[in-house]
């Protein structure tokens, strides 16, 4: 996040005036963010504006925000800080802060940084033009925090004006599981899915443009439209999405453990453009943790899951989130968590140190882990955990994998990276006719946590791979 600006009025020159001003947006957080940060790219640049990857060269710096750890939260005031010296060179900068901290803190951040002209919250992003013509016309600082019950503004899907073969889409916004340690529900709002004709329609018009990979966004993908007035559910949401032409894969994040359903694990086994991955983040091992954190499942029931999952996708990757150091947690509790990612064995796993955020139900509980005990924790599952990663790495060697070529190489000439269908990271010979192609290749040998294969043929994407 980025801001800082003393309160004026500008006067433009005639020249100044006519010329596109430029915006440069940075963003904090998880992908739902940089989805909604493509979206406020879209729709400036359909305003006129025109976007720049240069700090010091914008007119307008936005910071798009996450508030889920307290980390991320400093980081963007020292950001924002920073920019008091650039809007002092130039008075005429606007600094705006938006997303969930814009959400949380409303006016208080313009009283906290002087030099940011403006506030938007997660439910303002669809006006974000108007908002920003207001400041350019004198009134500064504009403050826009709608209730984030309402639903959001979902506008047409955001190309940037740049050939691309994958893209988000967002089929729900807020959620309902109020986890204790989460403040997402405060700052994005209850469940509000999106119509799934809608959601269809947006990833045809995606395909028409060239997109050819979708990856489906939502806090809780798995309880999608429960809150609809129609007979809708994420297996039948992805059902319709594997029919439509063009798109030849088909991702989605994230899933709770406790919505997930037989039928959409059937529909990720039986859908041929479904990818083999899911992101089910299970937390802690300790079920008696688990119930602080108000997950709704115990690890014996997470561990039934995972063991039906593997009994119908022997293929599919598996990833997870940890929190390590919640409130209470014993050396016990820690051992469960550590027995958990050892009985899984993840593919991949993000391992956090909790974070206690104001307004939660565990930012009230008592009992808090020392930092020393949480970092030293934490330092043990990352070690064990990239030891079981590089495992499963491994057991890919003389496998063959489908991988969508998405880029040429930076560092190697004649070499294309992509993903595999298990989301691993891959790279292999090829060239520019094969980008947006899936492309068979057989596995030779890892460099650091890539996979490097010799391209055998051109894949109809359909065989689950890891």
């Amino acid at each position: 996040m980025k801001t800082e600006a003393s309160i004026h009025h500008p006067i433009h020159s005639c020249e100044e005036s006519s010329r596109q001003r430029s915006v440069h947006v940075i963003t904090f957080g998880c992908q739902m963010n940089q989805h909604d940060s493509e979206m406020i790219g879209g729709l400036l640049e359909d305003a006129g504006y025109i976007l720049t990857e240069h700090l010091e060269a914008a007119d307008v710096i936005l910071f798009n925000t996450c508030c889920v750890r307290e980390h991320a939260e400093q980081r963007l005031y020292g950001r924002v800080s920073q920019l008091k010296a650039l809007k002092a060179k130039k008075p005429e900068l606007i600094v705006g802060v938006g997303g969930c901290v814009a959400q949380k803190e409303k006016a208080a951040l313009t009283k906290r940084f002087s030099h940011v002209d403006l506030v938007f919250g997660t439910n303002a992003l669809g006006g974000i033009a108007d908002l920003l013509r207001r400041v350019e016309n004198g009134e500064r600082p504009v403050v826009s925090t709608p209730d984030v019950c309402a639903s959001p503004e979902h506008r047409p899907p955001i190309t940037l004006g740049r050939a691309r073969i994958s893209a988000w889409v967002s089929v729900m916004r807020g959620c309902d599981n109020y986890c204790s340690y989460c403040v997402v529900p405060y700052v994005r709002g209850p469940q509000r899915s999106r119509r799934p004709d809608e959601v269809v329609a947006e990833v045809r018009a995606l395909a028409e443009g060239g997109v050819v990979e979708v990856t489906l966004l939502g806090q809780n993908v798995n309880s999608y439209g429960r809150d609809l007035h129609v007979d809708a559910s994420f297996a039948r949401l992805l059902e319709q999405l594997d029919a439509v032409v063009g798109i030849t894969r088909i991702r989605f994040t994230t899933s709770h453990p406790k919505d997930i359903s037989t039928d959409l694990m059937r529909a990720i086994r039986d859908l041929p453009k479904v990818c083999e991955h899911v992101h089910l983040p299970v937390q802690a091992g300790s079920t008696r943790i688990l119930e602080l954190m108000n997950r709704g499942y115990s690890s014996e029931e997470y561990l039934r899951i995972v063991e039906r999952l593997r009994d119908l996708i022997p293929h599919i990757s598996l990833t997870t989130d940890i929190i390590v150091g919640f409130p209470g947690e014993t050396e016990e509790d820690f051992e469960q968590t550590r027995l958990m990612l050892e009985k899984v064995r993840f593919d991949g796993a993000y391992i956090f140190k909790y974070s206690s955020r104001s307004g939660t139900a565990a930012g009230s509980l008592d009992n808090r882990v020392d930092k020393s005990t949480i970092a030293a924790r934490h330092r043990a599952l990352l070690e064990f955990q990239k030891e079981v990663s590089l495992e499963r790495l491994k057991s890919l060697l003389n496998t063959t994998q489908s991988v969508l070529a998405e880029s040429h190489d930076a560092k190697r000439h004649g070499f294309l990276v992509g993903r595999t269908r298990g989301h691993r990271v891959a790279r292999f010979c090829g060239g520019q006719e094969d980008i947006g192609r899936e492309i068979e290749i057989r596995v030779c040998r890892l460099d650091g946590w890539t996979l490097v294969g010799e391209a055998a043929q051109h894949s109809s994407g359909q065989e689950p791979q890891g």
